[in-house]
């Protein structure tokens, strides 16, 4: 076997793995990857780049960075309206 179809085959694995991780941990702890971005970043977290994870996931990495920004607008008000 060649060195490089034996590094796609590694990158094939990792990412198998990868995947098998982050449903595991959304099956045994909810709480911990709630919903898509979170799981992203999870897949972030064990060393995959945005694009991949949010491949992964079925879906792309502008999505998973929209949906942040979202996210993170409204903490930002809901932040500013429990101070008040």
């Amino acid at each position: 076997m060649s060195n490089e179809l034996s590094s796609e085959w590694l990158s094939v694995i990792g990412k198998a793995l990868a995947f098998l991780c982050v449903q595991e941990v959304s099956r045994s702890d909810p709480k911990r990857v709630p919903d898509l971005v979170a799981k992203v970043k999870f897949l972030e977290g064990i060393g995959l780049p945005t694009k991949e994870a949010a491949a992964l996931m079925g879906t792309t990495a502008n999505s998973v960075k929209t949906n942040l920004r979202q996210r993170e607008k409204k903490g930002d008000s809901r932040g500013k309206k429990g101070k008040n």
